[in-house]
């Protein structure tokens, strides 16, 4: 026997055809039993970018303080000093701390490099662990207010995905040109191509 409604609740409207009465369900079951699904593999891919995000952060740590600790000072080095090849070179042989200061700026330049890359690992890293987060909310409340939260993550997450794709795509083109541009200076300049 259904019980009657109280005369003294708030109205509501059901706009989602739930014959239950009077609770109103405003995110179908299906729909949370979809996202739900997905949960574990959204925990995992975020689990799997937090680690690469520390990897590269600490191999980005690592390659600054091999470059500030000196330990590829060459000047001293006897299998750099006796090397002909180095030692005959007037570039090394004028500058000793040519090959030092090279080796040093190029373990600098991959620190930057790899602590850049573990910054843009970062932020998809959080939008997947927020959009995991808000799922378990919304198996939890049924709440529209919770689906659009995860919903909101989810979108923010492809929309760099989807920034960070034009910008790679731009990188490779102006790369392709830039080679190909070289290519043409080098053979205008008289160099000849090896057939």
């Amino acid at each position: 026997m259904e019980s009657p409604a109280n005369p003294f609740s708030t109205p509501a409207a059901n706009l989602y055809g739930s014959t239950s009465g009077g609770a109103v369900e405003p995110v179908a079951a299906s729909t949370i039993a979809q996202l739900a699904g997905t949960k574990p593999w959204i925990r995992f891919m975020s689990v799997i970018l937090w680690l690469v995000c520390g990897l590269l952060g600490f191999f980005s740590v690592m390659y600054a303080l091999a470059a500030l600790s000196g330990a590829f000072d060459m000047a001293d080095n006897p299998v750099f000093k006796n090397n002909p090849a180095f030692k005959n070179n007037p570039a090394f042989a004028n500058n000793p701390f040519f090959m030092t200061n090279m080796m040093r700026n190029m373990m600098l330049g991959l620190s930057m490099y790899l602590g850049v890359f573990a910054l843009l690992t970062l932020y998809p890293a959080v939008k997947l662990w927020n959009y995991a987060n808000s799922i378990a909310r919304l198996m939890a409340s049924r709440s529209i207010t919770d689906l659009d939260a995860a919903l909101t993550d989810q979108r923010r997450y492809w929309k760099f995905n989807g920034i960070m794709t034009i910008i790679g795509i731009c990188m490779v083109a102006i790369g392709i040109i830039g080679f190909f541009a070289w290519i043409v200076t080098a053979v205008q300049s008289g160099m000849k191509v090896p057939r």
